[in-house]
């Protein structure tokens, strides 16, 4: 497209923006966090729409959320939700984060019923409350195959000496997704939204058999000489080493920015055998005849 038929094209959409709403638009880099304002004619970004509540009003035990939606429209700003499709609803989430349509988001309460308050408008509107939440994404998150942390050994083997020093690492198992490996949702189950969620190392804990152990910790560890995951043992015999991992996870959804998904997924590595062996000195006397 040349410059002056972008030019054109930013002109119509301006033009035709619901009354008072121009100034409440920010350029799409300025969007991505909760709102990009803070009054009623202000864009509501994913994690903001995420965030309303929803279930019971704090504090009561019968009043409930309840929320609606109308077109976001030319003409004037709408006070409750409802009305017709119009073209500027599905052109205008072209420019921003979301894949729309454009809505003006109403929130109320009920038992007892409160007026329609307006929220703002967004192109996230499947994450209303009522269809894809927070929770669904968490369980989501949870069913993700994530990678099994395995160790790497140096000396090799498993087989070490008492006194020595042993280096241990993480090796995530080939199978399941690793730490800030990206894990595309199917739209078809996410009503076409695209939803990649992040996995991220949040901590590993390494257990050495001897009922010694390091972490939680950050460190992946590494091999001789670099490694910060060193272990010396004492005394002879057979240990049952293995390290475990914590998940945490981020979701993007349709270009949003990366939102933390709430809770934690553990994740229990195998055990293996490690031997260590008592290292024998022998004097031999030589003999010569003269």
């Amino acid at each position: 497209m040349g410059k002056l038929a972008q030019l054109t094209s930013a002109i119509l959409l301006a033009l035709s923006l619901p009354a008072s709403v121009g100034a409440a638009v920010t350029s799409p880099g300025k969007c991505q966090v909760v709102r990009c304002e803070t009054d009623s004619k202000s864009l509501i970004a994913a994690k903001g729409v995420l965030g309303l509540p929803s279930g019971h009003v704090a504090g009561t035990a019968a009043q409930l959320y309840d929320y609606g939606t109308s077109p976001y429209c030319p003409g004037v700003i709408p006070t409750s939700p409802g009305g017709v499709d119009c073209t500027l609803m599905h052109e205008y989430c072209k420019t921003i984060p979301g894949e729309g349509p454009a809505v003006w988001v109403f929130q109320r309460m009920t038992n007892p019923e409160t007026p329609w308050t307006r929220l703002g408008y967004t192109c996230y509107p499947y994450l209303i409350p009522g269809k894809v939440d927070m929770a669904m994404i968490a369980a989501a998150f949870h069913r993700t195959d994530l990678a099994v942390p395995g160790l790497k050994i140096e000396p090799p083997g498993n087989r070490t000496l008492v006194t020595l020093p042993n280096y241990f690492a993480v090796d995530w198992s080939a199978e399941g997704f690793e730490p800030e490996e990206l894990d595309t949702l199917d739209p078809g189950e996410w009503f076409g939204m695209q939803i990649t969620i992040r996995p991220v190392l949040q901590s590993v804990t390494y257990d050495f058999g001897d009922g010694t152990r390091e972490g939680p910790t950050t460190s992946v560890g590494g091999p001789y000489p670099s490694g910060d995951i060193v272990k010396t043992y004492a005394s002879k015999g057979v240990y049952a080493v293995g390290a475990d991992a914590v998940y945490k996870g981020y979701v993007m959804i349709d270009g949003s920015e990366w939102i933390e998904i709430p809770g934690e997924v553990s994740i229990p590595g195998p055990r293996e055998d490690l031997t260590v062996l008592t290292a024998r000195t022998r004097l031999y006397l030589s003999l010569s005849g003269g």
